[in-house]
Formats: C-alpha cells, structure tokens, sequence
C-alpha cells in the first residue's frame, strides 16, 4: 500500500477515481430519494451510480498498475510481487462493478466478485503480517511491534468480504441483515487498526485523522443498512427514506476518505 501512497501518479489516479466513486454514490443517494416519486428516474439514477462507481474502480486499478509498474522499473521484485496480487484483487473488484453496472444491479456474481477481490487483498496484508512477524522476532518494543496490526487488518477485511458477499442475497431479511453487521465489523476492525498503529507512532501523516472520519462514516453506514434490512418497512416511501439515511452516510464517508487521498496528495506533491 505504501507503494501507492507515496508515489505522485498512483495517488493522483486514486484520488480521481475517489471523486468519480464520490459521484456515483451521490447519484445513488438521489436514486433512493427519489424511489418512492418515480421508480424509472430512480431506476434510471441507480444505473448512472453503478457505472460511475466500475469507472472508480477502474481508477483505483489503474493507480494499482502505476505503482506496480514504478517499481518493476526499480527492479525491487518483492514489491511488484505485491503490487501484482493488489492488481488481481482490484481487477476482481472492477469487474464485479462492471458486471453490476451491465445488468443493472440484478447480478447475484457481481457481489461475490467484488468480495473475492477483497479477500485477496486480505490475503495480501496478511502476508505483510507474516513476514513483518518474522523480521521481529528479535528484541523489538512492545509499541513498535507491526504484526498484530497488519493481521487485525487482514482480519477486517476477510470479515468485510464475507459482508459485501452477502449482499448478493441482500434482499432477504436475514442475509440484509448479516451483510450489514459483518460489513461494520470489518470496517470497525480496520479502524481499530489504524487507531493502534496512530497510538503507537506508526502513523504520522496528516491525513489519518480524516481516514479515521472515513471509517467510522462507512461503519455508521453499515449498521444503518443492517436496521434497515431487520426492519423490513414494508410501504415504499418508508423504504425509501431508510435507503437514503444508508447511503448520505456512506456518501459523507466516501467524502471523507477522497478528502483525505488529496490530503496525500498535496504532501507527496511538496
């Protein structure tokens, strides 16, 4: 990830992908506005909210492929080993999008594509986690140990992409309903990561505060899908209203987190 981050070009390309993603979600908060007024506008909202979210993706895949490429080019092999199983996971999510956006959100794969995506980026910090654990196997400081934060990042995430692969049955109440909690679970545990890695001085960077804003918006959001779903309003306009609180929350934590990619922009850029 630091990969990314700290190189002008791949966080460039993040944070456009940010503000489209940022863009999508909008059009998708107006489309459950306007659910209960007129279902083919909303119809119509959704589906300009879910290509605008596949380009987002392709954004981040691109960012991903930059930063793969800068140091492919410096031959340091072990990161481009990383950066290529980043791509794999990436290129999964995109196309999950992609597949969503194509059949108007009626695809059952698309949710589980874009949940094996994340597992592999799973996998992919929870090799970090192994071999950071090896290279402290000397005398290192309670507080500067980086294992166990790297394997609760893991963890959070493994536990994200079983939620978001819920969603493919999303519309029963149970499945809502476990899709939402194990989605806040996993993004609460990553932010419980991050927070430790801040407490311990691992974390400097300006932006880590407003990543932190990001993650507990997009935790908020979660559960408030998870009440949804258990509620199971039953009149459309009910619905509707509950469906918009979900997604102007998850639109003001996307917001944060585009706001703190330029944040690193502007640092890297100085």
């Amino acid at each position: 990830m630091e990969h990314i981050i700290k190189s002008l070009a791949p966080i460039a390309l993040l944070v456009a992908g940010a503000v489209v993603f940022v863009l999508g979600t909008a059009f998708l908060l107006a489309s459950d506005a306007t659910l209960a007024s007129s279902s083919g506008a909303s119809s119509d909202l959704a589906q300009a909210g879910r290509w605008l979210e596949f380009l987002a993706a392709a954004g981040a895949m691109a960012a991903v492929c930059a930063a793969g490429w800068e140091v492919i080019v410096r031959s340091e092999w072990v990161a481009g080993a990383e950066l290529g199983a980043a791509a794999l996971g990436t290129l999964l999510i995109t196309v999950g999008l992609l597949a969503a956006a194509a059949t108007n959100g009626s695809s059952a794969a698309a949710p589980v594509t874009v949940a094996v995506g994340i597992g592999i980026w799973a996998l992919l910090v929870l090799s970090r986690a192994a071999r950071t654990s090896l290279a402290e196997q000397g005398p290192v400081l309670g507080q500067g140990r980086q294992a166990e934060l790297w394997l609760a990042a893991a963890i959070g995430l493994f536990v994200l992409s079983i939620g978001y692969g819920f969603t493919s049955a999303a519309g029963s109440q149970g499945p809502g309903i476990a899709a939402g909690l194990l989605q806040a679970i996993g993004v609460a545990v990553l932010a419980g990561a991050v927070v430790a890695a801040r407490s311990r001085q691992l974390l400097h960077s300006r932006p880590v505060p407003v990543v932190l804003a990001g993650l507990a918006l997009l935790t908020l959001s979660f559960l408030a899908a998870a009440i949804v779903a258990g509620l199971a309003l039953g009149s459309l306009a009910a619905l509707a209203i509950g469906l918009t609180v979900v997604t102007a929350v998850e639109l003001a934590a996307f917001a944060a987190l585009g706001l703190a990619a330029w944040t690193q922009v502007r640092a890297v850029y100085r």
